[in-house]
């Protein structure tokens, strides 16, 4: 193997790589015209030889046993793991091209290239020497091999990778009786319906496919041992050969409408012949492979899932609604053409009639919104992008009008580089490791029964708060303003939209001072309440309402009750509950930090953060969704009572003793099951932190907010006492008469009393004296207490002790007033001035 280098996994591909911008400027123009030439020679005059690196070697033989070409896996690994698989070609042949110093190169040897298309099958040589036993089809050559070590009596052969079928010469298969063993995972059902069409039209005389356990874990092949509890009391051997003799006949996937014909070109239409003119085919799109029909479990929503590479070899996935192919024919190709899935400008009928025509015997249910979902397998998780998990992944596909939707939730890195690169600087900084844990609490609200909620990190600009929906953007996509990250400055149909698509992951508003003051209040109660707005449709029936279930996160230089404010609104105390105010400032002179972990300043771990978030995302979900959905399919039971007993212990150590209203027991159990997410993902070991992290976080950001808020009493008391407070503070010399006396007998000549609201008098006690302002019944519900319940406002101070109620409990008290006589007033002592709610 000259041609090769000792080290070939490293050092040859860079012979074949392209030319730098600096090389090109010193070769010659004649040389860098020169294209390269291959002229693979097959079958090869010696053997290949197992290169340094390489972690397997599979030899494609002919009939005669002759090497055509190999084929090697090289395995990167981290930590002694294997984190990612390549596998390359070998083919000997003669090859000229320039090399990347400009020199003009001519070698026959052994090349990191591939023989011509169509290629053969891996096995070829097993095959010939038995005609007559029956073939194993599978995925892939270590499965192959595996299959042959299984099942002696058959030929067990393989085309390669789950993306190999249309390349590869099925013609040696002709006659022969097949069964196909599909690999448990998409790419494994996608070959084998592949493989099912190109053995029919190779001719095999009969093809089976093996039908797969629903408990088998995901991606599982014959090279894996079996699940335990799944063997026969004979073993797994014979579980595995039942299996294969009682595979059924196999059925083609996709019927094809009258006329049309998918071909690596695309699909084609080929109208009726008309006389004696024989018709031309036209073109109608790029190749794309039908995979199943979708529809929900009432037997509506009818849809095609369909998938594709663009042009850039990327693969795309779309269920589309066939309702679309009654509407504008424009619509279903300028979707595809969005996603990269060339279409024919004049053939968009022959577009719609095929997808409106075209059956399926694979059906799928189809979910029109991401988060669980409940199939007969078990849970699964969709994500926006239609990435499934969980055992009955492969029965769900999610149908959006969008070919190209769910783009936030894109992957970039390794969980190692995340982990590294963000995770790691939270620790210690109480206000980024919350943030990172109500990252990972939205698919505990479904598991839990919680409603929505939200938390919103307020503070002054540049204080960081921006920096921690970075971080938290970065556990499920990109956390930039280009990707997770939403703006508040929307209207409230618009963030529908966003929480709909949102449903069990995270949403993220940046900067409330951006929102609509007249809408923020509206947009807060919404998302907090699950649902959209109820619509009607043409006909003026209602139309079906978006529905979601996440906590989401927010910031800005102002509270809601000060946006709200702006437009002349209060912020009620379901709103102020619903969305939960941080302080950004976490008390250690460095604005949201505490611990800088090295950087020189706080701005340098801010810009950090932000830079990490952009170029390592996605992976933590992934991985923490992993874990589960397999926990969730496995004791949904224990692990409920598992995540009940963690806030129950975050709410019990959080709430101090005696009487606490159910507002803030509510807060609190929102705060604990964001610990709860944080100790979950660190038991899984996606978040890289000690036990424990996640909950003191938790419970800093908890008492601050409390510490905040002025106690644990109902808003709508402390509010009640906050109101009455500023009345007097405002009106206490000129609204309130001065009386001579604590009886009231006369009124002191010596004052004049405008827009009377009541009377004031100072009364002699152990500690000095202390005024009372007596306060009259109209002027208490209609201008102290204007916007809330009179009642309860009263009951709220005489709670506090600052309302001084009559000997039989009454809340106001009947005293002499000048000029009025006998008289039921609200005493009210001046204690509240200085009270604890001050």
């Amino acid at each position: 193997m000259s041609a090769l280098s000792p080290e070939p996994c490293t050092e040859t591909p860079d012979l074949f790589a392209p030319l730098t911008e600096a090389e090109k400027t010193s070769v010659p123009a004649s040389v860098t015209a020169a294209a390269e030439e291959w002229e693979p020679i097959v079958p090869a005059p010696s053997e290949p030889e197992m290169p340094s690196g390489a972690q397997a070697m599979w030899i494609y033989r002919n009939a005669e046993g002759e090497p055509l070409f190999a084929r090697f896996r090289y395995d990167s690994t981290n930590k002694g793991e294997v984190t990612a698989k390549e596998v390359r070609p070998l083919t000997y042949g003669r090859r000229v091209w320039t090399d990347k110093y400009g020199r003009r190169r001519d070698l026959t040897d052994w090349h990191w290239k591939q023989p011509a298309k169509p290629l053969p099958l891996y096995g070829l040589d097993r095959l010939a020497a038995r005609p007559d036993a029956p073939v194993l089809l599978v995925e892939g050559e270590k499965t192959a091999d595996a299959g042959t070590a299984l099942f002696p009596d058959y030929v067990a052969i393989t085309s390669g990778g789950s993306t190999s079928a249309a390349n590869a010469d099925w013609s040696p298969l002709s006659g022969r009786d097949v069964t196909i063993w599909p690999d448990n995972d998409e790419p494994g059902e996608k070959y084998a319906q592949a493989v099912i069409e190109a053995a029919r039209k190779a001719g095999v005389r009969s093809v089976r496919m093996v039908k797969l356990p629903r408990d088998l874990p995901a991606g599982w092949d014959i090279a894996d041992p079996l699940p335990g509890g799944m063997e026969s009391e004979a073993g797994a051997a014979n579980t595995l050969r039942t299996m294969l003799d009682t595979a059924p006949q196999a059925e083609a996937n996709v019927k094809m409408p009258p006329g049309y014909c998918m071909t690596p070109r695309g699909l084609f239409f080929t109208p009726d012949a008309t006389g004696d003119t024989l018709p031309m085919p036209i073109w109608v799109s790029a190749p794309f492979e039908v995979m199943a029909e979708t529809r929900d479990e009432g037997g509506t929503g009818w849809g095609l899932l369909i998938s594709w590479n663009d042009r850039d070899g990327k693969p795309h996935q779309w269920s589309l609604p066939k309702r679309l192919v009654h509407g504008e024919g424009k619509e279903i190709a300028g979707e595809l053409e969005d996603a990269g899935l060339n279409c024919s400008i004049s053939a968009t009928r022959h577009l719609r009639q095929f997808i409106a025509s075209v059956h399926t015997k694979i059906r799928l249910r189809c979910v029109t919104t991401g988060g669980w979902h409940k199939t007969e397998q078990g849970p699964v998780f969709v994500l926006p992008n239609g990435t499934t998990l969980g055992i009955g992944r492969r029965a769900v596909a999610f149908q959006t009008t969008r070919a190209a939707s769910g783009a936030e939730y894109a992957t970039a890195g390794t969980l190692e580089d995340w982990q590294r690169g963000i995770a790691a600087y939270a620790v210690g900084n109480s206000r980024v490791t919350f943030a990172l844990s109500v990252a990972f609490c939205g698919p505990l609200l479904d598991i839990m029964g919680e409603q929505s909620g939200g938390f919103h990190i307020v503070g002054k600009s540049q204080s960081g708060k921006s920096t921690s929906l970075y971080a938290a953007g970065s556990v499920w996509g990109k956390g930039d303003r280009d990707g997770q990250v939403r703006s508040w400055r929307g209207t409230t149909n618009g963030t529908e939209g966003i929480a709909s698509e949102t449903s069990d992951t995270l949403l993220i508003l940046d900067e409330m001072g951006q929102a609509d003051s007249r809408e923020v209040g509206d947009i807060t109660y919404m998302l907090a309440n699950n649902t959209g707005k109820q619509r009607a449709g043409r006909n003026g029936e209602a139309r079906t309402r978006k529905t979601w279930r996440s906590l989401f996160l927010s910031t800005g230089e102002v509270t809601l009750a000060t946006k709200m404010g702006e437009a002349g609104r209060r912020a009620m105390a379901g709103q102020e509950v619903r969305l939960v105010n941080i302080p950004a400032d976490a008390g250690a002179g460095m604005g949201l930090f505490e611990a800088l972990h090295g950087m020189p300043s706080a701005g340098d771990l801010a810009d950090h953060i932000r830079n990490a978030a952009r170029t390592s995302y996605g992976t933590a979900s992934r991985a923490y969704l992993e874990a589960l959905v397999k926990d969730r399919a496995e004791d949904e039971a224990g692990l409920s009572a598992g995540i009940k007993g963690m806030v129950g212990r975050f709410e019990t150590d959080c709430l101090p003793g005696g009487p606490v209203d159910g507002q803030v027991r509510s807060v609190v159990r929102r705060f604990g099951l964001v610990a709860a997410a944080g100790e979950v993902a660190t038991a899984y070991e996606v978040l890289p932190w000690a036990r424990g992290e996640a909950t003191r976080a938790a419970k800093a950001c908890f008492h601050a907010w409390l510490e905040d808020r002025g106690g644990t009493q109902a808003a709508e008391d402390r509010e009640a006492i906050e109101q009455v407070r500023a009345f007097i503070e405002e009106h206490g010399e000129s609204r309130f008469t001065l009386l001579g006396d604590p009886d009231g007998e006369g009124e002191n000549p010596h004052t004049r009393t405008n827009y009377r609201a009541g009377f004031r008098r100072l009364v002699n006690t152990p500690d000095g004296g202390c005024w009372e302002y007596l306060i009259l019944p109209e002027t208490w519900r209609k201008e102290v207490c204007k916007g809330m319940d009179a009642k309860r406002a009263a009951q709220a101070l005489r709670a506090a002790g600052y309302l001084l109620s009559d000997q039989s409990g009454k809340m106001s008290q009947s005293v002499r007033l000048p000029n009025i006589g006998k008289a039921r007033v609200y005493v009210v002592s001046s204690a509240i001035m200085g009270g604890d709610n001050a």
